[in-house]
């Protein structure tokens, strides 16, 4: 099942949308940015029903170790922080390049968003979709929860409460959106069906000039100390603290983005999310970079006028520097 797009230029789909945002006949499921794949006894099949199984062989053996023939679940193949063409080098691959990308950055994810055949061959494809979560969550919970497959096999995250900030907390954090489901929604097969399933995701894309870099975050803010690899002598206190990975490299943290406001250039915002080879690159040949192109995508515009949470998504060689220009609101 697909979700349908929000029309935004709809007074009345927008109206609606306000609506379901508060409603509790309605979840919000984080959107994952990767590649679709249903899981079938321990074989991986695309969306255009192309077998790629021996591209992710981590999964197939723990799936095929389970010994569950009957089990369908539906998900994502995924890089977390990276987007689904970064997760193209994998599934569009031959297995042996597959594997051989994945020695290198590490065993490609899988997400689960919701199971259409239980272990038992029960089918849930007419079971609402609250009754499938909770039949998945079971699974998950016993069966890939605390085990060494639970580092790359993943649940999404869902809620029926506060809506419109678990919306803002994934688009703040760089994830690509929500998908808005109804709780008693059946799984039908290929439809889009208005206002059952819906996305909302960063709509909006800019062109704005690289004229500048910041510097990384200093501070570790995860809790696994013990397995964190980056650790630095402070120069202040003299103790061995962690520190971000960005910090430790000496990587940059983020790029400063301006455009041409009225025939002045003028900063517009500053954005991440580039893969590490380009922010490695970037760090080390800061002038290659200076004053080219790059594409951002965001959720929408301030009411000044700025880009509202800039997400870094690529460089754009085709478009000249003075082409970029940006119009702020009229106050």
């Amino acid at each position: 099942m697909k979700p349908n797009k929000i029309k935004e230029d709809n007074i009345r789909h927008m109206a609606k949308l306000n609506q379901i945002l508060k409603s509790p006949e309605y979840a919000a499921e984080e959107k994952i940015d990767g590649c679709h794949y249903i899981q079938v006894a321990g074989y991986f099949f695309s969306s255009d029903h192309v077998e790629k199984t021996d591209n992710f062989p981590h999964l197939r053996d723990f799936f095929r170790k389970l010994n569950m023939p009957n089990l369908i679940l539906d998900g994502e193949i995924n890089y977390i922080g990276k987007t689904s063409q970064f997760c193209t080098r994998v599934t569009g691959a031959d297995p042996s390049t597959a594997v051989k990308f994945q020695e290198e950055y590490g065993f490609i994810h899988y997400t689960i968003f919701d199971i259409l055949r239980t272990p038992k061959g029960t089918w849930t494809l007419n079971q609402p979709y609250e009754v499938r979560r909770k039949i998945l969550e079971y699974f998950y919970d016993n069966y890939v929860r605390n085990t060494p497959a639970e580092e790359f096999i993943h649940l999404t995250k869902m809620t029926v409460e506060n809506k419109e900030l678990f919306k803002d907390q994934i688009l703040a954090s760089g994830g690509e959106g929500i998908i808005l489901k109804k709780l008693d929604s059946t799984y039908i097969m290929g439809k889009r069906p208005m206002w059952v399933w819906m996305k909302i995701k960063q709509k909006d894309e800019a062109d704005l000039i690289i004229t500048g870099f910041q510097p990384p975050t200093k501070e570790y803010t995860g809790s696994d100390f013990d397995n964190w690899p980056y650790w630095m002598e402070d120069p202040e206190t003299g103790l061995v603290i962690p520190v971000s990975k960005y910090y430790y490299f000496g990587w940059i943290g983020a790029v400063e983005l301006s455009a041409y406001v009225d025939g002045k250039l003028q900063k517009i915002c500053t954005a991440s999310g580039m893969d590490e080879e380009l922010r490695k690159d970037m760090s080390e040949f800061p002038h290659k970079y200076l004053n080219k192109v790059a594409r951002i995508g965001y959720m929408e515009l301030t009411e000044a006028g700025y880009p509202r949470h800039p997400k870094f998504l690529g460089l754009h060689p085709d478009k000249q520097p003075q082409e970029c220009t940006w119009q702020f609101n009229e106050k």
